[in-house]
């Protein structure tokens, strides 16, 4: 049985609006449905700021503002958006302009807040930036160990990983003992590499190796963004 709004409910939800939380979200503190808590808030003439569509000029505004540097969390907060909205509307090739300069920034030294600072982005976004680059991270000793762990995976020997990554031989050691490393393992990514270079699709080299799609299809994502020797 549907409930009727009492006029504690009709504080709760105006609170919930003003908050900046979305109708789904107000429906829980409630104890009702989002359904309705959608028409309580139609029928009170309120607005989730979640829900409400940007006006032209709003968004306008705002990509100009991402155009002209802004980081999308920034902008989000002076237009009163979320920082979602504002990430959407950020245009691919200022996005790879930021990840670019990113990399420049880490390459000379630059520590990571600093260089995420300088390109406009979260340290979030520039830490996945910098990991999806092959690029260790000084400081982030669990990101500069998953690092070093893919690279020997990828073939690269324990020695080469200890200097690259800057890792002791303890550390190195205890990495290759991960499951990740065993030759049975490493074997079948080579015989799967070998089937997708005959022809093959990840579907068709995975059920002759029977292995699980899913893992086939990440091996073969991976391998396309190692950088070519």
């Amino acid at each position: 049985m549907t409930r009727k709004m009492q006029d504690d409910d009709l504080g709760r939800l105006a609170q919930g609006i003003a908050a900046g939380l979305s109708c789904r979200e107000i429906a829980a503190n409630l104890g009702v449905s989002p359904a309705t808590a959608i028409r309580w808030t139609k029928r009170c003439g309120l607005v989730s700021q979640r829900s409400r569509r940007l006006a032209p000029e709003t968004r306008a505004a705002l990509r100009r503002a991402l155009r002209e540097g802004a980081a999308p969390a920034e902008a989000a907060t002076r237009f009163g958006v979320s920082p979602r909205t504002a990430a959407r509307l950020v245009d691919p090739r200022e996005a790879e302009a930021r990840r670019r300069r990113l990399l420049d920034e880490i390459a000379v030294g630059a520590p990571l807040d600093e260089a995420a600072a300088r390109a406009g982005v979260s340290g979030v976004t520039a830490g996945r930036w910098a990991r999806h680059a092959g690029i260790a991270i000084p400081g982030r000793r669990r990101d500069v160990e998953a690092l070093a762990l893919s690279a020997m995976e990828d073939g690269m020997g324990a020695a080469e990983a200890a200097a690259r990554f800057a890792l002791t031989p303890a550390v190195v050691a205890r990495l290759v003992r991960r499951a990740r490393l065993s030759p049975e393992r490493l074997q079948r990514r080579e015989a799967l590499f070998a089937a997708l270079d005959s022809g093959l699709s990840c579907r068709k080299a995975a059920a002759a190796l029977d292995m699980p799609v899913a893992t086939a299809i990440r091996w073969a994502r991976r391998r396309r963004t190692q950088p070519q020797a």
